[in-house]
């Protein structure tokens, strides 16, 4: 009988359909997890998809020749039916190793459709020459074409969608998969149906007893080849998308903590900005890029310290916070900025095509952080000292340019704070100096190695000792003479001040003790006092304990603090000072005239002496300013009713100008240098000291209704206004 043309059972055309849409989505699965994997898995990945892949295409064209001809009864060949098999295992790995690395060229797509569709045609028609109860096939040219066509295209699809819908380090939703499944098994089926209306025979009558596999045997074997395929699809799927569920979730987690613990190493906690470890990273880039040019700034705030101890480590982190924005908001957003230690920044921008670039950068940074900060209930005002150091004039290294900022830095401080410097051959050797001080500076007050000088305070009207000022003196084995200038600022920037500081009240609290015990006679003693000191929340109690480890009063005991030290934290030094004169002892402002003077605050602060600066007393003979200077400084200190104090008088001249002027006390080199104790001590024993002080205080200061306004509820009971031994 001739067959040109067939009839079909429908639901084994819908069953067909569904097992080529089965073995599509098994096919984009499985071609996802082979993109993903590597190695040894994914190998068998492969394996394992080609096998899903092939008998699916294979049983779904075998069911579709069995709902071909319901009536007729067809046999097929074992060896070519498995060889239609094997056709559709090799077509089907060979395009999986086609999507399984890399991105989908056209010349790749191309190669790939052809050999995948040559497959599938091959175990197409090789099926077709398995059927053994048919006389010889016959094929229209134009069908067959076709159906080569739509085989080739539909493996193009194929290949296409199993690329896009499986990138690497993805996977797409389900309901795109279940879609692409559905278009590439119409390709399938389609080529398959277009085929089998390609071909024409004639049917044989055929012998049960005949070789080969017949009609129910054939349809018991597709059917369960179609449900193995299907509940492994299944399952594969089910597995898969727990498996990447997990991996997911777990691959989230571990990217979340692999960038935290990025963050960590590579930025500050406090302020998110880079660390220094990314700052020499950084610098290493640029260094490696060849940049022609570019500028590292150090950035260090001044007096920082004394914010921490005094306000609190919380306002202390705040300040920080706050300066790590302003850096931000000055520079540019291709800039780095990095917090390389407590109070320090580090700018580096290659935008720098010459020097008046960095300076004009510095200055923006300098101006953005001389402005008071508003934190909490406080306003906090710090300045800052910034070095520069420019590729590749100062450095050809990060290790190097680094150094030469640090350097450079610190020659800002040295002229003044609040500016900004540029590297100079010079700053190498104070950078060493500074280091090497630091170093012996902590030994020596381990060691106790350092010294007090006292300069006596002598009386106006009568010439006679009224007490003394203890001046630091250190000499050191490596360094030599070390002069308090020098001392100070490099205690207040490591952290010294407070030890260094503590050192000095205790030796000179105990000196004026053992004068007292050994002569009788009362002996004041003043010591200078920084900002870091009055704003530590333990300075009272230090102070208390020198007293009482060398049991000296404390009306014996004299602070002298400058204008700028008042000025930082009015409230705070209100606070503490109130406290000490509560206690009894003497305050007095230091260098008045030299720093910034609030009036108003200075008029509510219990301070007791006023000390003209020496810079004023040096012209008072010869300069008509100086003079008038001194003239107002002295009348200011009259209306505040406050005991008044010259420092620097070298001459007559001069101690003249302050006795016509009415001052009460001078000192200087007139009448002594600082010398140590034991000189202090044979200088007293002439005669000089007021021995009779103790009992009736002279030239106190006349008390004025301002001065009674100021002090009203500030004096404790039975203290005089002046400690005894104090003109």
């Amino acid at each position: 009988m001739d067959h040109s043309l067939a009839s079909y059972n429908p639901a084994l055309v819908a069953l067909s359909l569904g097992i080529a849409a089965i073995a599509s989505l098994t096919a984009l699965d499985l071609a996802g997890r082979v993109r993903a994997s590597q190695g040894l898995a994914r190998h068998l990945w492969l394996a394992g998809g080609a096998f899903a892949m092939g008998t699916g295409i294979w049983s779904m064209h075998f069911v579709g020749m069995l709902a071909m001809d319901p009536d007729s009864h067809f046999a097929y060949g074992i060896p070519l039916t498995l060889a239609s098999l094997l056709a559709s295992l090799l077509a089907s790995a060979l395009a999986l190793a086609t999507v399984q690395s890399g991105h989908l060229t056209g010349p790749r797509l191309a190669v790939g459709a052809l050999i995948m569709g040559s497959g599938v045609c091959l175990m197409h028609y090789i099926g077709m020459e398995a059927m053994l109860s048919v006389d010889s096939l016959r094929y229209r040219p134009d069908l067959f074409a076709l159906s080569v066509v739509i085989a080739v295209l539909a493996s193009a699809v194929a290949l296409s969608l199993a690329f896009r819908l499986n990138p690497v380090g993805g996977r797409s939703p389900l309901w795109q998969r279940g879609l692409a499944s559905l278009v590439m098994a119409a390709g399938i089926s389609g080529m398959h149906y277009t085929g089998m209306a390609a071909t024409s025979y004639r049917t044989l009558s055929y012998s049960a007893s005949a070789p080969g596999i017949g009609t129910d045997r054939l349809a018991i074997v597709v059917a369960l080849i179609a449900t193995c395929i299907m509940l492994a699809a299944l399952m594969m799927s089910i597995y898969d998308a727990h498996l990447s569920s997990r991996n997911a979730q777990l691959a989230r987690s571990l990217q979340q903590a692999n960038q935290e613990l990025k963050d960590l190493v590579h930025h500050d906690v406090l302020t998110q900005l880079p660390n220094r470890l990314k700052l020499e990273e950084h610098l290493d880039e640029l260094l490696e890029d060849n940049i022609d040019t570019f500028a590292v700034f150090f950035v260090d705030l001044d007096r920082f310290k004394q914010v921490n101890d005094g306000l609190g480590h919380h306002v202390g982190d705040e300040l920080i916070k706050g300066a790590a924005r302003r850096l931000q908001m000055a520079v540019r957003d291709s800039d780095l900025v990095a917090r390389v230690g407590g109070d320090e920044f580090m700018v580096v921008t290659h935008q720098v095509a010459r020097r008046g670039d960095a300076e004009a950068l510095a200055q923006r940074i300098v101006s953005s952080l001389d402005k008071p900060f508003q934190i909490g209930n406080s306003m906090v005002k710090v300045s800052t000292s910034l070095g520069i150091s420019l590729y590749p004039d100062h450095g050809r290294s990060k290790h190097a340019l680094m150094v030469h900022a640090d350097a450079a830095m610190y020659r800002a401080k040295q002229q003044g704070r609040n500016n900004f410097q540029f590297f100079a051959l010079d700053m190498t050797s104070e950078a060493d100096r500074r280091s090497t001080l630091e170093r012996r500076l902590t030994q020596a007050i381990e060691e106790d190695r350092l010294s007090l000088a006292y300069q006596p305070k002598i009386r106006v009207d009568s010439g006679e000792v009224s007490g003394v000022e203890a001046l630091l003196r250190w000499h050191d084995e490596e360094l030599g003479q070390v002069t308090p200038d020098e001392i100070i600022p490099v205690a207040e920037d490591c952290g010294l001040i407070l030890p260094l500081g503590a050192w000095v009240l205790r030796t000179a609290c105990r000196f004026s003790s053992e004068w007292l015990k050994e002569s009788g006679e009362p002996l004041p003693v003043a010591v200078n006092i920084s900002a870091i000191q009055l704003n530590h929340r333990g300075f009272v109690a230090t102070i208390e304990a020198a007293l009482a480890e060398s049991e000296l009063p404390p009306h014996l005991l004299e602070l002298e603090l400058t204008e700028s030290t008042l000025v930082q934290n009015p409230d705070r030094a209100l606070e503490v000072l109130s406290t000490l004169r509560n206690m009894g002892v003497l305050l007095s402002i230091d260098d008045f005239g030299t720093g910034y003077s609030n009036l108003t605050q200075l008029k509510y602060l219990p301070v007791d002496r006023l000390k003209i600066d020496r810079t004023f007393m040096q012209g008072v003979v010869d300069c008509e300013q100086d003079a008038a200077i001194v003239q107002a400084v002295i009348s200011l200190a009259r209306c505040l009713g406050l005991h008044i104090i010259a420092e620097g008088v070298e001459s007559e001249e001069q101690l003249a100008f302050i006795r016509q002027l009415q001052g009460h006390e001078y000192q200087g080199y007139l009448f002594s240098k600082p010398v140590p104790a034991e000189e202090l001590k044979a200088l007293l024993a002439k005669g000089h000291l007021v021995a009779a002080a103790a009992a009736e205080p002279r030239h106190a200061p006349r008390d004025t209704p301002v001065r009674e306004a100021r002090l009203s509820g500030l004096e404790p009971e039975g203290r005089p206004s002046h400690p005894t031994g104090i003109a």
